[in-house]
């Protein structure tokens, strides 16, 4: 699945009219639309587009993170995004991108230091849980229910399968019930929770990636 060309990982099952690639940088501004219109749970939302824009920049250019798009017509209707090295991942974001993040978002990112800080602490030790870490998925509200979440996850793992990667894990709200029954029925089990930031539990949840995840679409495959 990996490459920079952006081509089809995955048709929509049943029929739906949706496909997923690996997304590129061209893709790091509908990413940070979607993520900002669609999560509520964290602190990243409120740190605006422009902020997020080059984060997802920074996820797309790096070797040991991807951003996948489920698109529609020609339309991003949801993405997932994960890395093997989240610890790298926003070491490199710091030293690349901090001062033109900062300057997208100054006085939000000021109020949201405490947190910033405590974040950027969980990529150091990926909190307490190995593998490959399922950094944010978001699905459009008129798509829901017709796969592109399964999609999503399903191209995810075989990302990381094609990486040699044989665990992945996703932090999540404990009180976030939709997304922790989304990911169960993904096959993630909690495992233990923490607190991420003080007075907010999180919740790790982990599963194996199965060999042959999802079936090879590679050409000659």
């Amino acid at each position: 699945m990996r490459g920079s060309g952006g081509g089809p990982a995955a048709g929509g099952p049943g029929g739906d009219p949706s496909v997923v690639r690996v997304g590129g940088p061209a893709d790091a501004a509908s990413a940070a639309t979607l993520h900002t219109r669609l999560i509520s749970d964290g602190f990243l939302s409120s740190l605006g587009p422009r902020f997020l824009g080059r984060l997802y920049g920074r996820i797309v250019r790096s070797d040991e993170s991807f951003l996948l798009i489920a698109e529609a017509g020609g339309t991003a209707v949801g993405f997932i995004a994960g890395s093997v090295a989240t610890g790298r991942l926003y070491r490199s974001f710091l030293r690349r991108d901090g001062v033109a993040a900062f300057l997208s978002a100054p006085l939000r990112l000021v109020t949201a230091l405490p947190r910033v800080l405590e974040t950027l602490r969980h990529g150091r030790d990926d909190g307490g849980a190995g593998g490959g870490e399922l950094l944010a998925v978001a699905v459009d509200p008129e798509w829901r229910g017709r796969h592109v979440g399964r999609q999503l996850v399903e191209g995810f793992l075989r990302e990381l399968e094609d990486r040699g990667v044989r665990g992945a894990h996703v932090v999540v709200g404990a009180d976030n019930e939709a997304a922790i029954a989304m990911y169960r029925r993904s096959g993630f089990a909690p495992t233990r929770t923490f607190e991420m930031h003080p007075g907010t539990r999180s919740l790790v949840m982990e599963t194996d990636v199965p060999v042959r995840a999802v079936p090879s679409r590679r050409p000659g495959s």
